[in-house]
């Protein structure tokens, strides 16, 4: 019985001392019989025996894997670095690799914007975060949309902008839902995002936020993109990608709304045609949409 999770830990520089985290305090929980844990998320080095099952995380983006040799007489488990010199190539694999890279370059490659300056993900609210929500709220054809930070994969360099490169951005596919709902349940929503450290773009709204107030009581003001104020008694519509939709970060929506529509969009794919219809080169916008007051929360 092996346990794959998308929930990880952090450890000491061995990757087995002084480990704490999620999949630490689920392998503590078991109870049932399982003989291994695969952990990711954390992109950290984990390799530990907790509650007598070996936990392996092999840090990110291949540069180590895991091993964990289970037998009747237990188990050995490590995590192996992955150097340029440490494997030879193995050409049945290089040839695959060279021919599927070679059957997706023309879509992989296919210009679609140009972009002025690098748009980093540098803080919690950046040009690139902003463009990525006003890409949703502009093809979920919504009044207000959210973009989770942690769905921001990679930075959009100077210059052209391809399909790859955008895809290294956002590259989970996840589809766009539409809500309506009314002004006060909005305005709640953006209490929820405002309540603790902001790990999220909006477009459509400008949100001023007293950090010094307690969760749920922050919001000071809430204009609209047309310039009005938000109305409680207004009707609305907001565009989440379906990771938020069903609960990440947790910053669903709950039972709020008053329609749910699931378009037929993944957010990938408005991004390219959001891009394409803006005027060229494109700059990212860096103008302020969760303005906080008051001392550092």
């Amino acid at each position: 019985m092996v346990v794959v999770a998308h929930d990880g830990a952090f450890c000491d520089r061995d990757g087995a001392t002084n480990c704490r985290g999620e999949i630490v305090e689920f392998a503590r929980r078991l109870r049932e019989p399982v003989d291994a844990i695969v952990s990711g998320h954390t992109h950290s080095l984990v390799d530990v025996v907790v509650n007598g099952i070996p936990i392996v995380q092999s840090r990110s983006s291949g540069t180590a894997f895991g091993v964990i040799d289970l037998g009747p007489e237990g188990s050995r488990h490590e995590v192996r670095d992955v150097l340029p010199d440490s494997l030879p190539a193995d050409s049945a694999i290089a040839s695959r690799v060279q021919r599927a890279t070679a059957s997706v370059a023309s879509i992989v490659n296919r210009p679609v914007a140009t972009i002025v300056g690098n748009l980093l993900r540098e803080g919690t609210q950046y040009p690139l975060g902003n463009l990525i929500a006003d890409a949703m709220r502009a093809e979920g054809k919504g009044d207000v949309a959210v973009m989770n930070n942690g769905g921001i994969r990679a930075n959009l360099r100077e210059g052209p902008a391809t399909y790859g490169s955008l895809f290294e951005v956002q590259p989970f596919a996840n589809l766009l839902y539409r809500y309506t709902l009314s002004g006060a349940a909005l305005r709640d929503y953006l209490e929820k995002l405002v309540g603790k450290r902001i790990n999220v773009h909006v477009s459509g709204v400008v949100v001023t936020y007293d950090t010094t107030a307690a969760p749920g009581t922050r919001i000071r003001s809430v204009r609209m993109g047309d310039g009005s104020m938000l109305r409680p008694e207004g009707e609305y519509t907001l565009v989440l990608n379906d990771f938020l939709a069903t609960g990440g970060d947790g910053l669903g929506l709950g039972t709020a709304a008053r329609r749910t529509e699931v378009l037929p969009i993944v957010d990938l794919d408005a991004l390219v045609a959001y891009l394409r219809g803006l005027p060229q080169p494109v700059r990212g916008p860096t103008d302020v949409r969760l303005v906080g007051v008051g001392a550092a929360p």
